[in-house]
């Protein structure tokens, strides 16, 4: 029978037995040698692994020895971010840290079926879902013993709500995205082995990304990934991700997980996936190995549909239909060309921003012709009873961002080219920059190339109903809503527009 991992407030009180064996058995862990494959660092550098960060923030001391390169190369370092192997990775290296806690827990006299609970943050019935767990806070366990969940380096204490909203994060059915686009899908793009600096999938871009930087906030652990996995409460946060996979995969029978062979067998043209059990002998670990949980051994005790069937066509047509007028459409929606959807360049600005501490805005140039179509496509889609379609799919595009601090996050608010001075604009969404320091170097896998984060932003776009005679510019508005700082030196290198039709 498959254990269930459950929702860490639906077990009751703080200290219920499955957070009590939890934190039990992080305490068993963490005083451990940095080369046992079983210790708590072992396991956290298998995601990431700066030496000079881990000696700062006290996890590593200057002359502490280290396994040898060969096996670092081999286990350490190989978490996928701005990949389509984002799910499956994280779900085979989230099983090797379960099973080697619950053999410590069984070893203690603890539950044999004990699993990881998750923290779903994005539970609207549950006022306190965004907040952190409260043992996770606390100085000491109900037993007076210091408790080994807390962390100094955690710097949040919950996360916003609109950054944790799954509405616009797993109604999209593609798994994918579009190849070379900024047309996202939910799992992420075709990549091989992708450690950073690639484009995100949509989950990845929230609620993943924000909930590590506003629980880690500036110099955290969780705001950086070669320091997340040593905070305790990573591994709650990506048991929930796991279980966001279960629920996109099960809300409608359309959603599919890649059958290309590259997606199943793993990035073999690079580096290969090494995880392992309790046992600390390697096993199966590639996407084709862990696409069932139950086969895996474990289940979540809730992959319901928090949207109730919705999907992104039908959200996106309700809201379009109130701008038309004395009009009924009873006929059924049906399905458009399966044509491969194209992507247009709408305009782009014509300098690299700088972002620090105060809000900066930059001027997208548009193209008259291409603006024209995509406005079209707003009335068009709706006029025609008989073949009712889903207009064209708008998005901003923040190309090569870099940077010395990853803990920021931005509010991004579009501008009419005409609208007065103070005018609040409209809301597009916002970015988290996790992950960013990894992706400005210039050594090894990253090759500096930054991160880039792109916001579908067709609902604002049409809000703001522009006219394609008179617009010929869209002013793009970055607000800090953390503590950055001038000296984080973040630079986006480009901001462009891109529409995509024929979905």
């Amino acid at each position: 029978m498959a254990r269930i991992r459950k929702e860490i407030r639906a077990l009751g009180e703080t200290w219920n037995e499955t957070v009590h064996w939890y934190a039990k058995a992080v305490g068993v862990l963490k005083p451990k040698l940095v080369t046992q494959k079983s210790s708590w660092r072992y396991l956290a550098a298998m995601h990431d692994f700066d030496r000079q960060a881990w000696i700062r923030l006290g996890y590593l001391t200057p002359t502490e020895t280290l396994p040898g390169q060969l096996e670092q190369d081999r286990y350490w370092m190989q978490c996928q971010h701005q990949s389509w192997y984002f799910f499956p990775w994280h779900r085979a290296y989230l099983l090797t840290f379960e099973d080697i806690l619950r053999g410590v827990i069984q070893s203690m006299g603890g539950p044999a079926d004990w699993a990881l609970p998750y923290w779903n943050y994005s539970d609207k019935k549950n006022p306190a879902a965004t907040k952190v767990p409260e043992a996770f806070l606390e100085q000491t366990m109900h037993d007076g013993s210091v408790n080994p969940l807390r962390v100094a380096a955690r710097f949040g204490t919950s996360v916003d709500p609109d950054d944790v909203d799954l509405t616009d994060r797993i109604a999209d059915k593609d798994f994918i995205g579009i190849d070379k686009s900024p047309g996202i899908g939910v799992g992420g793009p075709r990549t091989i082995f992708s450690p950073h600096g690639h484009q995100e999938g949509l989950v990845e871009a929230a609620p993943h990304d924000p909930v590590h930087g506003e629980v880690g906030g500036r110099g955290g652990l969780m705001s950086n990934t070669t320091t997340a996995a040593l905070d305790p409460i990573f591994w709650l946060h990506h048991a929930n991700i796991d279980r966001l996979w279960e629920v996109w995969r099960t809300r409608d029978p359309l959603n599919k997980n890649p059958t290309d062979p590259e997606w199943l067998n793993g990035p073999t043209k690079l580096r290969a996936f090494a995880l392992f059990g309790a046992d600390e002998k390697d096993r199966p670990s590639n996407p084709k190995d862990v696409q069932s949980t139950t086969a895996l051994g474990y289940d979540y005790d809730d992959i319901s549909d928090p949207l109730k069937g919705t999907t992104r066509r039908f959200m996106r047509l309700e809201a379009l239909l109130s701008r038309v007028q004395n009009r009924e459409f009873t006929a059924e929606l049906g399905v458009r060309s399966m044509a491969m959807p194209t992507s247009e360049l709408l305009g782009s600005n014509d300098a690299e921003v700088t972002l620090g501490p105060g809000s900066v805005k930059s001027r997208v140039n548009f193209a008259t012709r291409p603006l024209t179509t995509l406005t079209n496509s707003f009335t068009k889609s709706l006029m025609s009873a008989e073949t009712p379609g889903e207009p064209d799919r708008v998005f901003l595009h923040l190309e090569n961002i870099r940077g010395k601090d990853g803990s920021g996050v931005f509010d991004v608010v579009l501008h009419r080219p005409d609208a007065p001075p103070g005018s609040a604009g409209v809301r597009a969404g916002s970015i988290s920059l996790f992950g960013l320091e990894q992706a400005s170097q210039t050594e090894g896998d990253h090759t500096g190339n930054g991160l880039n984060k792109t916001l579908e932003i067709t609902k604002a776009v049409d809000a703001m109903k522009l006219d394609p005679a008179q617009a010929k510019t869209l002013d793009v508005e970055i607000i800090p809503r953390s503590d950055v700082r001038a000296e984080d030196d973040i630079k986006v290198g480009q901001i462009t527009v891109h529409r995509l039709s024929g979905q």
